[in-house]
């Protein structure tokens, strides 16, 4: 049977909407694009990818299910950590129970993987000078100890966080003799998912603060990557990062670093990336100001770059939010700069800035 001129005319209406996507009606036949990962699967989440229609650009989202492991070990609240990690075999994967554990742990010479099962929150030992220190790592003037000491390791710590005490740690130990972090890795290729490092801080001194990082990273050796997934770093007196030269590869993904909001003790700052090579993006870097009417007013930065220029330090898809400035490169031509987000910046503060190259060089 023939159509008639009018049916005609919607039928080849109807097919050319298809075609294209969409019709006035609103239903679409959509043409998907391959399946990108925007967040990946861990040992206790699933992770999530992303499809998007050639036509419309509209997304849709897939699960993708967590990670299976079986454990070699297992710590329950009351035991040690650390000495767990001394009796596991590399390649080991340890499950730690929920529970509170006052140590300070050390991951030294081994392979393994630290999963927390539940809330798992590691907190020092109940007397912080007795922590060991790592003295002088790579091009360092100072010792080093931290709540977890990782040293010619290779390790992934997932879901466990690291909790200091401000009392405990208000003593010369740490306030003047050593630096003090959360985390401390030294030589060592680390992986960090869903980890939370806070309160890496003491009370009592005045501004001028120049210890107290939440998470620091450097290497002598070669292939020493960090990467920190989905993990916020908070309650540090001076830096929330610090990863050296050394360190052969930096990926910082989906984390949040949290400063001590307007404040005049100190002059903080988010991250500061020495390597040469880092992938820093879809972070959120916020509430770094210092207020203090001194030569550092208003001085905090979300993130400083250091890098040397053999590789490059791309910094893309960040939220830059209640800090005094945004990204400080300086080092030129060794940055790529994507889109960033600012938010609530300083008035008269940079959401970013460059040091030209004559200062550049003669530093």
């Amino acid at each position: 049977m023939k159509k008639s001129g009018l049916a005609l005319i919607v039928s080849l209406f109807l097919l050319s909407a298809v075609m294209a996507g969409c019709n006035d009606a609103g239903e679409h036949s959509h043409e998907w694009g391959a399946a990108e990962v925007t967040r990946q699967a861990t040992y206790t989440r699933d992770g999530e990818k992303t499809c998007t229609c050639k036509s419309c650009g509209q997304t849709r989202k897939e699960g993708i299910p967590k990670l299976t492991f079986t454990a070699d070990l297992t710590v329950s609240a009351g035991e040690s950590i650390s000495a767990a990690v001394e009796a596991a075999e590399d390649g080991n994967f340890i499950l730690v129970e929920a529970g509170t554990y006052r140590e300070q742990l050390k991951i030294e010479n081994k392979r393994v993987t630290l999963i927390g099962q539940g809330t798992v929150v590691v907190a020092g030992p109940e007397d912080y000078s007795k922590m060991e220190i790592f003295e002088k790592p790579g091009d360092e003037q100072q010792n080093y100890t931290a709540l977890a000491l990782i040293v010619n390791a290779e390790a992934l710590l997932e879901n466990i966080a690291f909790t200091g005490d401000p009392d405990k740690a208000d003593i010369p130990f740490l306030t003047a003799e050593n630096a003090y972090c959360g985390m401390a890795c030294v030589d060592s290729a680390l992986t960090l998912q869903y980890v939370k490092i806070k309160e890496i801080i003491y009370p009592e001194r005045p501004s001028g603060i120049q210890n107290g990082r939440g998470l620091f990273a450097t290497a002598t050796q070669e292939n020493k990557p960090l990467t920190v997934l989905y993990s916020e770093i908070s309650g540090f007196n001076k830096t929330g990062v610090v990863v050296r030269a050394g360190v052969s590869e930096f990926i910082f993904d989906g984390n949040t670093v949290t400063g001590a909001g307007s404040q005049t003790r100190n002059c903080q700052n988010g991250l500061q990336v020495e390597c040469d090579e880092a992938d820093i993006k879809n972070n959120t870097v916020k509430n770094l100001v210092y207020s203090k009417e001194d030569e550092w007013n208003h001085a905090s930065w979300a993130i400083l770059v250091y890098g040397k220029g053999k590789e490059a330090t791309k910094i893309g898809a960040n939220l830059f939010d209640n800090v005094d400035n945004g990204v400080y490169i300086f080092v030129n031509g060794s940055t790529i700069l994507g889109e960033n987000q600012y938010k609530n910046l300083y008035e008269e503060g940079y959401s970013h800035y460059e040091t030209p190259e004559e200062d550049a060089s003669s530093s």
